[in-house]
């Protein structure tokens, strides 16, 4: 590491804990105490850090680098933190997401550094490596899926790091969890809470929808525990959607299928993740003459667009903002730890929202 980057290494540690020991902080930077003496020795020739009796500290460095800049013109404010991001995709879900971790890392004054993956085990694995390699003070990182397997590259690099590393959207087997921490949507809850708002509507014979997402394990759980509620008086239908390649039309025709088992079942309400797939299935609903929300109402599972589509679309909304914010501020609270101290493990869940529009209630 160079000196430019100990030296900032060192400021930020002070601004976040207002001290450091030599021994432990030199051992973290991996360089010898001799070297981070020397760089303490500069930076106090500066005026940017008080040396004390092994260590050093910093009443007011904001101030102080205030003043060492002076004759230098308008001084930029130093990040106290870089906080890593990993996401699968940065073109659906996770935009807000970034967005909510980018306020809340404006307003703690850290940077934030995003990567993609693609849905890549072998990208996360790679972009996780980089980052803790190139000295991010802390991670965030939504795993293609929720981490099932007690041994992986990805889980051994994210349990030994010697950082905070929050999962966000994710979350792990609660057997293995050890001391990881996280904060995820509430998406069994979200289910729950689509499929009770069907009931108020008096539907009974209700389906529910998707493609392959790490979501869709909660959903169905949700979604089993509303239709239980009936005690046998309703009908529940499931349907797996594939993905389907760039430029083929497989979901319409799966889609149609959908509304085929649908009618044919009496099924009166439909639960779809996804907007695009829901949007798609209403315009099906409406084509064969059906009335929406009179004789088939549509709830989507996400709320990208669907106030959009043709009949504007009831929908879950996760707390896709909320959970970026939430992530940050939990990195730097943990950054804000003295390090080796005792803190409880935090695993934070947020709830969706229902926002009723057209497609299940008439206005």
């Amino acid at each position: 590491m160079v000196a430019a980057a100990r030296h900032d290494a060192i400021l930020r540690e002070l601004e976040l804990r207002g001290s450091l020991q030599n021994a432990a902080f030199a051992q973290r930077l991996g360089v010898s105490a001799m070297t981070l003496r020397r760089d303490l020795l500069e930076l106090e020739a500066r005026g940017l850090v008080v040396r004390v009796h092994g260590g050093a500290t910093s009443p007011a460095v904001a101030a102080q680098q205030e003043r060492a800049g002076a004759d230098r013109g308008p001084v930029v404010s130093r990040p106290v933190a870089t906080i890593g991001m990993i996401v699968p995709t940065a073109n659906y879900y996770f935009p807000e997401v970034i967005r909510g971790a980018s306020q809340a890392a404006r307003e703690l004054n850290c940077r934030l550094v995003v990567g993609a993956t693609n849905y890549s085990p072998d990208e996360e694995l790679r972009q996780a490596e980089r980052l803790i390699a190139g000295g991010v003070d802390a991670l965030m990182i939504t795993p293609h899926d929720a981490i099932r397997d007690e041994v992986s590259p990805l889980r051994d690099l994210l349990e030994s790091a010697r950082i905070p590393v929050v999962l966000v959207e994710r979350s792990v087997e609660e057997s293995t969890a050890g001391r990881f921490e996280w904060v995820r949507s509430d998406h069994v809850y979200g289910a729950e809470m689509a499929v009770r708002h069907l009931m108020d509507q008096g539907h009974r014979r209700i389906a529910l929808a998707a493609r392959p997402a790490a979501t869709v394990a909660s959903l169905q759980e949700g979604f089993d525990r509303a239709m239980r509620r009936l005690n046998g008086d309703g009908y529940a239908l499931r349907r797996d959607l594939t993905t389907p390649r760039i430029g083929e039309n497989v979901t319409i025709a799966e889609l149609n299928c959908l509304l085929d088992d649908c009618q044919e079942q009496q099924v009166t309400a439909a639960v779809i993740l996804g907007d695009a797939d829901s949007m798609a299935f209403t315009d099906l609903v409406i084509e064969r003459g059906l009335r929406i929300p009179d004789d088939f109402a549509v709830v989507a599972y996400d709320d990208e667009i669907s106030a959009l589509a043709a009949v504007p679309l009831t929908a879950v909304a996760p707390p896709k903002h909320e959970l970026g914010h939430a992530a940050v501020r939990l990195c730097v609270d943990r950054l804000r730890q003295p390090e080796g101290s005792p803190h409880t493990i935090v695993r934070m869940t947020l709830l969706p929202s229902l926002v009723v529009r057209e497609s299940t209630v008439r206005t």
